[in-house]
């Protein structure tokens, strides 16, 4: 079988791999709106964007010029040469896109196929340059680099835009609607509406229509001629739609524009962003089949056929491709990590998301205290009344209010969400009419963040995490645009020299890289399920909130004392595979009690104001908790350093020891467990006489043991552990007897 056969084959499946992680990339485009503020539930969600991307791609214009000479001249290339480009840019968006898809941060996948066919065709080039001992100077004139500066220059232009567009209309909507916006919505809703609606439907016309080469004909001309008294009819007609609904079916309309423009961005995706995953592929495909037709050598057939011909996508491809696209948004992992980044960067709270993933830095520190310089000067010139008026709007419990449906907390209100999509699709439109390049990644993004701004989202308790957030984000669009380029160059050196093995070898770490990734990724989804469902017991609504915060800490007593166990049952027989294990378990405790004691001060707004008790027992119980857990780490470390080090083994009576030990914690804990289980309170007279029988049996055998260490001269290493295995466990059952009590005096 021909190698180059073979690559192409390589080519068209790596053009699967490339759609799917691309999706679970650019799926927050056109699912952070609804999802953040949610309109609907998740399922419905997805089944609109599922959709609107199945129309999308089915009405796809089908043409990939960027693959065919938006970046490189292919009639200055052989056959070979061409595949051989394609190849390397396939592999390195593979990487790069799944890169950013497992950190959770959104990048633009425009970009980078623009970068790694400007990589991969120079460094071909310079090459075949060499080998034809041809002058650098023909090597450059192969790259079109006035397409791709002017291409490069749209796209970033786009950010400072769409940032600056989303939060002056966000701040305008905001003053006409505030967030407790039911009243005005009855005046104004319907018309604001039939803007928005007017706004998507013209997005869809000018991205959707266009070039498209299922609908062709006069009529689609005369009706893109004749667009502004369509739009205009169109704004009338939806206005009276959304006032009917509203007034006699008490429809929310800001809900019909949400659901319509995550409907019209995942078309517009599906219709238009396919040349970054399946155009050179494609255009791979077509330049094979015209190779193999003209009967000359691979190394003599330039590709003058891609330079004069367009390049379109049957529409059976078409059709797999979008349903691929369709099936990812339901099954991806990384599609849903991907847009909660964007979503807990915009939420409205102080929500936890942003500051677990992003620590502050020196720059985001002086953006933000340079943000609050420059607010005190603008405050400065602007009018106490209109200060006073628009500060109400923004008051704390207006703010939780706004963000509060049926129970539920979404990360912001309905008229943000329709904002964002309404801004961004016209932005995008806009660029498109005037035949301006630009990512809708950066503009979908770019708006949200600018709307979250105007919206107060970014106050004093998240302002430094969030924007450190939002500059690691931009900082990650430039490094892509370098990296696409740095890794394209050299995969295709490794192509043009290493010949067949070289290929080979590199698609083997390829696509070895990805299962890895993938099996790596799944296994820390599976811990982050793990811990949501665990946070999952403090937001049950129909369970009171100490009630719930209570259940919480007993479960996580019972996870500690199986680890007790564990550490116990692991240094006395000598097994460091299990400590290991227990090790790695309680150190994602530590991480998770930091985090539960934010949760747990959060609880406690839900508390009434009165309810001070209550508050206290919450308060305090997690703290204490987390000595439990911290008590537990320093044993397991301690004792897996131990068994790791290959220091002295354990004599048989200490051994004898720790298996009474652990029996008599264990029935503390079991205990415990069953006394905070009792909804009458716990029993402090039975706590209090099983605690001091573990207390005197511990302070009984750490004299004994102190004794032997000096007496029988043993090794430091040893007394340490020894010592400290009687020292922690003293301070748990301690801790444990004090949390009993503070829950005893509040129940009793």
């Amino acid at each position: 079988m021909d190698f180059l056969f073979i690559l192409l084959v390589v080519l068209l499946v790596l053009a699967i791999v490339d759609l799917i992680v691309g999706v679970s990339n650019d799926a927050v485009n056109f699912l952070n709106s609804a999802i953040g503020s949610r309109v609907a539930s998740y399922k419905t969600i997805i089944i609109i964007a599922s959709a609107g991307i199945l129309v999308g791609a089915f009405f796809s214009s089908g043409i990939m010029e960027i693959a065919r000479r938006g970046i490189f001249h292919p009639e200055y290339f052989t056959f070979d040469k061409v595949i051989w480009i394609f190849l390397a840019v396939m592999l390195t968006d593979i990487v790069l896109l799944d890169v950013f898809n497992t950190m959770g941060l959104p990048t633009s996948t425009t970009v980078s196929i623009i970068f790694e066919l400007l990589g991969a065709a120079l460094m071909t080039g310079l090459l075949f340059s060499a080998e034809k001992q041809a002058s650098i100077g023909e090597a450059m004139s192969y790259i079109n680099f006035s397409s791709t500066v002017s291409i490069i220059s749209g796209i970033f232009l786009s950010i400072l835009i769409a940032f600056t567009a989303g939060a002056l209309i966000q701040y305008l909507c905001r003053l006409a609607f505030s967030f407790q916006y039911e009243r005005r919505l009855a005046k104004l809703g319907s018309i604001f509406s039939g803007i928005g609606i007017t706004a998507i439907i013209y997005f869809l016309l000018i991205k959707g229509l266009k070039g498209t080469t299922l609908l062709q004909g006069p009529w689609v001309e005369r009706l893109l001629d004749n667009t502004l008294p369509l739009l205009g009819g169109i704004f009338i007609g939806f206005t009276l739609l959304c006032l009917f609904l509203q007034r006699y079916f008490k429809i929310n309309p800001l809900k019909i524009v949400v659901l319509a423009g995550t409907f019209s961005l995942a078309m517009a995706f599906a219709g238009n962003d396919l040349v970054n995953f399946i155009g050179v592929p494609i255009s791979g495909l077509l330049a094979y089949q015209n190779w193999a037709a003209s009967g000359v050598a691979a190394n003599e057939h330039y590709q003058v056929f891609l330079a004069s011909n367009d390049v379109v996508v049957p529409n059976y491809m078409l059709l797999i491709a979008g349903i691929v696209m369709a099936g990812t948004l339901w099954l991806s992992a990384k599609a849903r990590k991907v847009t909660e980044t964007e979503i807990n960067l915009g939420r409205q709270d102080d929500g936890e998301g942003s500051d677990e993933q992003f620590r502050p830095n020196a720059v985001s520190r002086s953006v933000v205290k340079s943000a609050f310089l420059l607010g005190n000067v603008i405050t400065a010139f602007i009018p106490k009344n209109v200060m006073r008026n628009y500060n109400l709007s923004f008051e704390k419990e207006k703010l939780r209010q706004a963000t509060q449906v049926d129970g539920m907390s979404p990360a912001f209100d309905l008229l943000r969400a329709a904002t964002n999509l309404v801004v961004a699709s016209i932005l995008i439109a806009w660029a498109t009419s005037k035949k301006l390049p630009l990512s809708t990644t950066y503009v979908t993004f770019m708006v949200a963040m600018g709307t979250s701004l105007a919206d107060k989202a970014w106050g004093r308790e998240s302002a430094v995490y969030r924007v450190t957030g939002v500059l690691s984000v931009i900082g990650g669009w430039f490094i892509t645009a370098l990296i696409a380029f740095s890794v394209a160059a050299i995969f295709a050196l490794i192509i043009y020299k290493g010949g067949v093995i070289g290929t080979c070898v590199l698609i083997g770490i390829i696509l070895s890289y990805i299962v890895l990734s993938h099996v790596k990724f799944t296994k820390r989804e599976k811990y982050a399920q793990k811990e949501k469902s665990r946070f999952s017991m403090l937001e049950g609504a129909d369970i009171d909130v100490y009630v719930r915060n209570k259940n919480l800490l007993v479960s996580l007593i019972i996870d500690l004392a199986q680890h007790y166990n564990t550490i116990l049952n692991g240094i006395r027989t000598n097994r460091s595979a299990m400590l290991k294990t227990v090790d790695k378990e309680l150190e994602e405790l530590v991480q998770y009690s930091y985090k539960l004691k934010r949760k747990s001060l959060r609880a406690i707004r839900e508390l009434y104001g009165h309810d001070k008790k209550s508050a206290e027992v919450i308060v305090h119980g997690a703290d204490l908790l987390q000595d439990l857990i911290q008590s537990a780490k320093f044993l397991s470390e301690e004792s897996l350093q131990y068994l790791e080090n290959l220091h002295e083994p354990l004599d048989d009576a200490f051994i004898a020891v720790l298996e009474e030990l652990n029996g008599k914690m264990g029935d503390l804990f079991d205990l415990v467990i069953e006394e905070l289980k009792d909804n009458q309170g716990p029993d402090i007279a039975k706590l209090r006489e099983r605690r001091n029988e573990v207390r005197t049996f511990i302070n009984m055998h750490f004299g004994t043991q102190l004794d032997i260490i000096r007496n029988k001269n043993t090794g430091s290493k040893q007394a340490l552990l020894q010592t400290s295995m009687f020292l922690q466990s003293r301070d748990i059952q301690a801790v444990l007897f004090r949390l009993c009590k503070i829950y005893g005096r509040f129940e009793n």
